[in-house]
């Protein structure tokens, strides 16, 4: 069960020298025939998708509270720790899934929610978070959106429509196919998609970003940058808008898939990638291998290094005795 921590406040303040931690008891929401989609409403908290199967959706996770009294955080404990599930009346087919959080009522402290999903990967699905948490999305095959007030998001080997928000975080989308649509207010985005169907939307208001499509594809580029400067490797030409701005417009074949890209503030990169065994995805973890072994052969280094200074000095040390 995919599930990040994350410690979040709802308005605290003291202390909150009383803390606790607890497990979400597992359990499966079985999805009826006439659920079509559906909607998770997480109050504030870290939530991992990944597929599952059958028409169930199966959940687990964890909790870490605080509070400046210990009557507090006996408040806070009471709060059930799981999911509810319900038709809504007014989108026909849609299943809100509500995640517990702090209410109007309860006292101000810490409410760290963990949330782990299974869900069919190919049931429609939206993630909604009205405060703080990082989204992680896993293998998913329909269309998914995701919003989140702040936090980092990360989908990879998705296909499907995207839509996805963030007012402050970092985005990275790995070998996707389909539909991207990703809006940030404060944060840099990095996108693979390896398979581009009508529309790459990417929009920072301050922030880098990369967009990486097979180089062959049919395209229609409209890029522009406030602040900052674009490249490609498409052959397209940048023109400066103004002292600081930039725009960049172009088309390859009929222009099939429309990219539109934004900043603020940054640089806008559109970069041809030749996808399969050198996938984004494959490249990070490649690079992440590589940063492993390093590290590890460095701190064998180091400590050859330790022992052998020690060694010389405990030689200096007895040599100085015997004098």
């Amino acid at each position: 069960m995919m599930a990040v921590s994350l410690l979040l406040a709802a308005g605290c303040g003291g202390s909150l020298s009383h803390r606790s931690v607890a497990d979400m008891v597992g359990g499966e929401l079985p999805l009826e025939a006439a659920v079509q989609r559906i909607r998770v409403e997480v109050p504030t908290g870290t939530v991992g998708v990944a597929a599952g199967s059958g028409r169930t959706l199966r959940y687990g996770g964890g909790v870490r509270r605080a509070a400046d009294t210990a009557e507090d955080l006996a408040r806070l404990e009471a709060i059930p720790l799981e999911l509810t599930a319900v038709l809504d009346a007014k989108e026909p087919g849609t299943l809100v899934v509500k995640a517990p959080g702090i209410g109007v009522d309860d006292p101000k402290g810490v409410f760290g929610l963990e949330l782990g999903l299974h869900v069919p990967p190919g049931i429609p699905l939206e993630v909604k978070i009205a405060g703080s948490g990082n989204v992680t999305l896993d293998h998913r095959n329909a269309a998914t959106k995701v919003t989140t007030a702040r936090g980092d998001l990360r989908v990879q080997w998705c296909a499907g429509a995207l839509e996805a928000s963030t007012r402050r975080g970092n985005v990275i989308v790995i070998d996707h196919a389909g539909d991207v649509d990703v809006d940030v207010g404060v944060g840099d985005l990095q996108v693979f998609v390896k398979q581009p169907d009508k529309l790459i939307r990417l929009v920072t208001g301050q922030g880098s970003l990369q967009c990486h499509v097979p180089g062959s594809t049919d395209l229609e580029l409209d890029a522009a940058v406030a602040i900052g400067h674009i490249s490609n490797g498409f052959g397209f030409h940048e023109e400066k808008t103004g002292d600081y701005s930039a725009a960049m417009r172009g088309k390859r074949g009929d222009g099939r898939t429309k990219i539109v890209l934004r900043s603020g503030a940054g640089t806008v990169s559109m970069i041809p990638k030749a996808f399969g065994e050198g996938s984004g995805a494959r490249q990070g973890l490649d690079s992440m291998a590589l940063l492993t072994v390093v590290v590890f052969v460095g701190l064998i280094v180091l400590m050859v290094v330790v022992r052998l200074v020690l060694r010389a000095r405990g030689g200096a040390a007895n040599g100085s005795a015997e004098r």
